[in-house]
Order: structure tokens, then C-alpha cells, then sequence
């Protein structure tokens, strides 16, 4: 028998979690129930990003991964339900959301809603037929598929 969502997130091994599901309805619907069970502050990405970027507190993609541990750092010590993380996966950032994500998970602890799927070793942002649909080989995150 397989853990529950929250067995598995409390039991992981490594700071970054991802809890993936290629149906964003989906998704939403962990994030509702994750949010209600815990005490866990969330980040919005898309949200808190845009915001700072049209505000001018975030001017480029090189300013994103110092703002997005800013974020972390105050949501400290966490877990921090991560989710609307579409935002960092626009091709013209040049941006590496995997790597983003497993810099700030050493200030504390992430759970990301990540849109995608995990097919072992294969972790993939979207689907295939997506305009930014990317792959990673062997990610360093403890990972379920919701």
C-alpha cells in the first residue's frame, strides 16, 4: 500500500518535493486539499512574480532566482506549497524552473505543484504537443505522481 499524499511528503527524503499531475483542475484540487489539512504557507508563482515584475522589483530573469529565495526565505521554515509555476517556464526568461526550484528548497523545504508528468527518470513540464514542453532525466527531488 502506497502512503498518502501527506505520508509521502512528510516522509521524503530531500527538501524539494514534487507532486505532479498533467491536469491543472487536478492539481488545484491537491493544492485545495493540501492547504486545508495544513498550516503551510503558499506561494503563487504566477501571482507574486507578475506582480514584482510589473511593479519593477523584478526587472529580468536573472533577478528571478534571488527573488524567488526572497520569497521562500520569508515564508520560512515552512513546508512552502509552491503552485502556478507556469510563469518560469516562458521561453524567453531563459530559465531553468528545476534547478530554481532545488537552489531555494535548501532555505526550506518545497512542495511544487508541478504540471507535467513523471514517467521514472523522466520528469516533463506540459505535454509534448505544449509550446514549452521540457524534459529533465534523473531530477534531484523526491517526486509522486498525483
Amino acid at each position: 500500500m502506497s502512503p498518502t499524499i501527506q505520508e509521502f511528503i512528510l516522509q521524503a527524503p530531500k527538501n524539494l518535493i514534487l507532486l505532479v499531475q498533467a491536469d491543472v483542475a487536478a492539481l488545484e484540487g491537491a493544492r485545495e486539499t493540501l492547504s486545508k489539512g495544513n498550516d503551510w504557507p503558499s506561494l503563487s508563482i504566477g501571482q507574486a512574480l507578475s506582480a514584482a515584475m510589473i511593479s519593477g522589483q523584478v526587472g529580468g530573469p536573472m533577478e528571478v532566482q534571488a527573488w524567488l529565495a526572497d520569497q521562500v526565505r520569508d515564508l520560512a521554515p515552512g513546508p512552502v506549497l509552491v503552485h502556478g509555476i507556469d510563469l518560469l517556464f516562458e521561453p524567453s526568461y531563459s530559465l531553468d524552473p528545476l534547478v530554481l526550484f532545488q537552489k531555494a528548497s535548501r532555505l526550506t523545504r518545497l512542495i511544487v505543484l508541478w504540471p507535467g508528468t513523471y514517467s521514472n527518470p523522466v520528469l516533463a513540464y506540459a505535454v509534448p504537443a505544449h509550446g514549452h514542453y521540457r524534459t529533465w532525466r534523473n531530477p534531484e527531488a523526491a517526486i509522486r505522481n498525483l
